[in-house]
């Protein structure tokens, strides 16, 4: 294992979780956050039955409150003895299936807060750690539908495309640290988001649809292939 420590947000269930507990077997230090601590805790104890070498810091962070996301990175740091943050895996995400005429200004928020806010607060909190040491990897999990519009997903679209224009621009102020700002552009992964967004389409289309141990296999790859995954680089990954 590399000793490094990495991030993982909206661990709980999903992509991040299948994705931490992949990384687990990478690197020395990992970080799953969720607003739910039984998830935290189931997230944990996966981790532990993969390996039990790794040390596995869960915290409860709503990723859209710059003080908890703070916190959050602060106590990865003090409680893990490592000096930086390595790797950034922007991951919490929420979506709602509704038109724009239907959408309330609550659910506006929380969509733009939760998928695009919270990539920019993390990003923001792990930065001046990278800059630091030099070096560092920051993936951004995005969709097809951060490069095309959907109909009744009006907030999801505009978060989604948001994303990546925060990557470009990032990609290009940290040039010169040896920083990788990373995205990679899904189809339908069959996760508890996609269930809960369209129960009915869910069920039936499931097999269809991207697995979350797969995305996660990716995600690892581009993180490790310095290679092929230069900064600013993306992958699109929408089949099976």
């Amino acid at each position: 294992m590399q000793n490094k420590t990495a991030i993982i947000t909206g661990s709980g269930r999903g992509i991040g979780k299948e994705t931490a507990i992949l990384l687990a077997q990478h690197v020395r230090n990992v970080v799953v956050c969720s607003r739910t601590q039984s998830e935290i805790n189931s997230v944990i104890k996966e981790i532990g039955n993969v390996n039990n070498q790794v040390n596995v810091l869960g915290l409860i962070c709503d990723v859209r409150v710059s003080p908890q996301v703070n916190s959050l990175v602060q106590s990865a740091v003090d409680k893990l003895g490592s000096e930086t943050i390595d790797i950034l895996v922007n991951n919490a995400g929420v979506a709602f299936d509704k038109k724009l005429v239907d959408i309330t200004e609550e659910e506006w928020d929380q969509t733009i807060d939760t998928n695009l806010k919270g990539a920019f607060l993390f990003t923001k909190a792990v930065l001046p750690y990278m800059i630091k040491r030099r070096s560092g990897v920051i993936l951004n999990v995005n969709s097809a539908a951060g490069k095309t519009g959907f109909s009744d997903l009006s907030s999801y679209c505009a978060s989604k495309f948001g994303l990546v224009g925060l990557a470009e621009s990032l990609a290009l102020e940290i040039e010169s640290y040896n920083i990788r700002v990373l995205t990679i552009f899904l189809g339908q992964v069959a996760t508890k988001m996609w269930e809960d967004y369209d129960y009915n389409y869910y069920e039936k289309n499931k097999n269809k649809m991207l697995s979350p141990q797969k995305v996660a296999a990716k995600i690892v790859e581009m993180i490790f292939d310095t290679k092929n995954y230069a900064n600013g680089d993306s992958l699109e990954l929408y089949y099976p």
